[in-house]
């Protein structure tokens, strides 16, 4: 007959309960250890939600159908700056001939970029602002390519692709909910969008996005889909920009699909060689293009920066069970001398212990939902999938073996300790006696929390410093006290150059003219928000149509330069008689286009041959020379930039100066244009110290977040390191009462125990300042102004540990220093 008693599963759950009575017995000794746990498995269950979040399961990709076979198809030019040579948008002819060339996909489909004006005639309920909404269009074959269906309705049909068949439209949940009130019967209703009805023929599924294209930099939101017509004429077929999305063939590689591209890019450059010489082909997967390299690898430092949490906190629970296994060794060595095995008392430790981890686990998740919580405050807002941040079945998984895992680890540690005990010394000395190999394995666990703690205060201090020196920086303009918004007018009702400039010079006029205004311009392109690039020349200089030169550029009216705080470095400025000709000829150039073109000349009356305007090269005379400004960001080196006058600007962005709070006047500005055209929308309304805000989000996101964990580590540092040296003050009581009896001083003790601590605390930075070397150049790309070996930031951190490391021996010390001789000689 079977002993059930004798069973694995009871045994197993004998070991639990007892430990469950061991837990509660020691009630201080549970709640630090649950505490420690529940910092390191919350902290990792929070970064890895994230990761989760942003690069395994984002929001976009969860409506499409196999998204790792979706690719990014692009064309590239080299000559280009490099944040857009690897991604341009691609020409009609040279998708088609893709699409009727290639072996490698199931089907490519493009979409295009644009825009709607809602007026409140054309809203459900009406009396409502003008609104400028992004849009798209699309060819029919787009929604089914990725695997998307309409939760309301259909997809586009071929035919209406066609130019002049009807128009139609399929409209977000978002926009479906916000503006016809989730109305069931909305199919068969009609949208007025940019004075065109459009027919709503379906309704995106809720949550549906676009994955964002060009390694997260261009985040399109689409309100309104409408037909890509693809039947232009021969001029359009090189001017139409479209992102396109590929399906692989199964079993195809995207290197396969690259190669064969590449192939299919040599026949298009000799039989089209105006349109495609010095262009070639470019193949990413769409999963990738989603996240900027520098989140990508900003989330796998924070991944590892808790890791190295979750070690100290499995280090510090190390140390108490191991305190805790050393007073209890006259009690294990009376139970095997009973007959207990070892392997009885190993799994009775990692009972414990593996107890200890649940119960961390349970308690890191409340921890991690609010770390997810302060994560979205913190992350940038257009930022795929750190807004949709949830505890979901595979961060459970997560967190139950990371809990696991964790018990096994410094579950360790006693069992060792168990297994490497002699029966009769542990019965024959005291419960206070010295273990020295223990005392030396508890020393080392604190050694490693500093080296880790180290590790993670270089990191953060890092980026500490990166952030500061972004701060710091000068833009070359002044963001404060300034407010942005876009104007696009439409061609339907702006239909003659006279027009559009009446408009904009009633704008500016009346803009000036409010209270608390120092001045207002227009501009095309706003550092920071958008650029424009074109190609030019200098006279006599040959072209090399494989690598042209190419510039920013933007048109700007009167009185930009003093709006936006440009500096003027040489010349004049434009004037009003500059902006209103009908055959502008004078432009202004940054310095960095001064430097680039005439390193040793004075850029003042030289001419440059501008090929960006109406298809044809215009000649423009330089009459002046501007402070550089960080267009692409802060941390992006200021490009070259050519201003050229004008004020027939059809999409255009209005930059007013203001005496207080630029947001205050915002729908004073927004009147005024109103004022002019009642149904004239206003959008992306901002003021620029917000714009620089969003810019230098992910940095503040990274500073923070490894803050917070440096702390975390700093503070279970510092216990470990004291309670080390508490327990070997109590270990030591009889030692040190007997050289106090002998004449030793309070302070000579005090200074012994410090000089442990000390002790402890240097080798620790000295291995951490080894990992702090090795490990922080993987930060290279997320760091601004300052190097990864930065003396300054290292020195200031190890002073900073040193410090903590000693105010943490101080009680100890202390302690030890009080011991009264005749009370330590009683102890056994």
């Amino acid at each position: 007959m079977i002993d059930w008693r004798a069973s694995v599963p009871f045994a197993l759950r004998q070991d639990m309960v007892f430990a469950v009575r061991q837990l509660r017995k020691n009630t201080a000794f549970t709640f630090a250890a649950v505490f420690a746990l529940a910092l390191g498995i919350g902290a990792n269950t929070a970064i890895f939600s994230t990761i989760n979040a942003v690069l395994l399961n984002s929001q976009p990709f969860q409506s499409m159908v196999q998204p790792g076979r979706i690719m990014s198809i692009y064309e590239r030019n080299p000559a280009l700056f490099a944040f857009i040579a690897e991604r341009l948008p691609v020409r009609l002819r040279n998708y088609r001939e893709w699409k009727k060339q290639n072996r490698s996909f199931v089907d490519m489909a493009a979409y295009q970029d644009t825009s709607f004006d809602l007026t409140s005639a054309s809203l459900a309920g009406g009396n409502r602002e003008p609104e400028h909404i992004q849009g798209a269009s699309a060819t029919a074959n787009f929604f089914p390519l990725i695997g998307v269906r309409p939760r309301i309705g259909r997809n586009f049909t071929p035919d209406e692709m066609q130019t002049g068949n009807s128009r139609v439209t399929i409209i977000s949940d978002e926009l479906w909910r916000s503006r016809f009130q989730s109305d069931p019967n909305i199919l068969g209703k009609t949208i007025t969008a940019t004075g065109t009805d459009y027919q709503i023929v379906g309704v995106l599924p809720p949550g549906f996005e676009l994955p964002a294209e060009g390694q997260g930099l261009d985040q399109s939101k689409p309100k309104m889909w409408v037909p890509l017509h693809i039947n232009p004429g021969p001029d359009e077929e090189n001017r139409m920009a479209l992102l396109v999305f590929g399906r692989l063939r199964p079993g195809v590689t995207i290197a396969q699909a690259r190669a064969e591209m590449n192939v299919i890019g040599d026949r298009l450059r000799k039989a089209y060689p105006d349109m495609n010489t010095g262009f070639g082909i470019n193949v990413f997967p769409t999963l990738m293009e989603d996240v900027d390299p520098d989140t990508r690898r900003s989330l796998y430092i924070l991944q590892a920066a808790v890791g190295f949490v979750l070690l100290i906190a499995c280090a510090n629970v190390a140390n108490l069970l191991l305190t805790k296994a050393v007073a209890r060794e006259r009690e294990m060595a009376v139970r095997v001398a009973l007959g207990a095995s070892r392997w009885r008392i190993v799994r009775q430790n990692l009972a414990e212990s593996l107890m200890l981890s649940l119960i961390g686990g349970a308690a890191g998740l409340l921890i991690a939902t609010g770390a997810l919580r302060l994560v979205s405050y913190l992350a940038p807002v257009e930022q795929h999938g750190f807004h949709e941040l949830r505890i979901n079945p595979l961060v459970l998984a997560f967190t139950l073996g990371t809990a696991l895992l964790a018990g096994i680890l410094f579950g360790l540690a006693p069992s060792f300790h168990a297994l490497g005990q002699s029966i009769n010394q542990a019965l024959n000395r005291g419960a206070r006696s010295v273990g020295g190999s223990s005392n030396r394995f508890r020393s080392a666990l604190v050694v490693v929390e500093i080296s880790l703690s180290l590790v993670l205060l270089a990191g953060a201090g890092l980026t500490l410093r990166s952030l500061a020196s972004i701060m710091s920086l000068d833009l070359g303009f002044r963001p404060d006290h300034l407010l942005t918004m876009s104007i696009a007018l439409p061609g339907s009702r702006y239909k003659t150059p006279e027009q559009i400039e009446s408009f904009n010079s009633r704008l500016l006029e009346g803009v000036q003219h409010l209270p608390g205004v120092r001045s207002a311009s227009l501009s095309t392109a706003l550092p920071m928000r958008s650029i424009s690039e074109s190609s030019y020349r200098l006279p006599g200089v040959a072209v090399n149509p494989q690598r042209p030169t190419v510039t920013d550029w933007s048109r700007i009216t009167e009185g930009y330069l003093r709006t936006i705080g440009l500096r003027l470095v040489r010349g004049r400025d434009l004037t009003r008689e500059d902006v209103l000709a009908a055959e502008p000829n004078v432009a202004l150039v940054n310095s960095a286009f001064a430097r680039a073109n005439w390193p040793k000349q004075d850029a003042l009356g030289k001419v440059v041959i501008f090929g960006g305007l109406h298809g044809h090269e215009v000649n423009f005379t330089v009459v002046g020379v501007v402070s550089d400004e960080h267009q692409f960001g802060p941390d992006d080196a200021p490009h070259t930039q050519i201003y050229l006058p004008s004020n027939q600007m059809q999409t255009m962005s209005l930059a007013v100066q203001t005496v207080s709070d630029p947001l205050a006047l915002a729908n004073s500005v927004k009147r005024q244009v109103w004022a002019i055209d009642k149904d004239e929308p206003v959008s992306q309304v901002d003021s620029m110290d917000d714009i620089f805000s969003e810019w230098i989000a992910p940095r503040r996101f990274n500073m923070t977040v490894l803050i917070n964990f440096a702390a975390i580590a700093l503070i279970l540092a510092a216990v470990g390191l004291y309670s080390v040296l508490a327990y070997s003050v109590t270990l030591r009581t009889r030692e040190i009462g007997i050289r106090v009896a002998l004449g030793a001083e309070p302070k000579n003790v005090a200074g012994f125990v410090m000089r442990q601590g000390a002790g402890l605390a240097v080798i620790g930075i000295v291995i951490g300042l080894g990992g702090a070397f090795a490990l922080t150049r993987f930060m290279q790309s997320i760091l601004f102004g300052v190097s990864p070996s930065d003396p300054a930031t290292l020195v200031g951190v190890c002073a900073l540990l040193l410090g903590i490391a000693l105010a943490a021996s101080y009680f100890p010390a202390r302690r030890a220093s009080q011991i009264e001789p005749m009370q330590a000689l009683r102890i056994e």
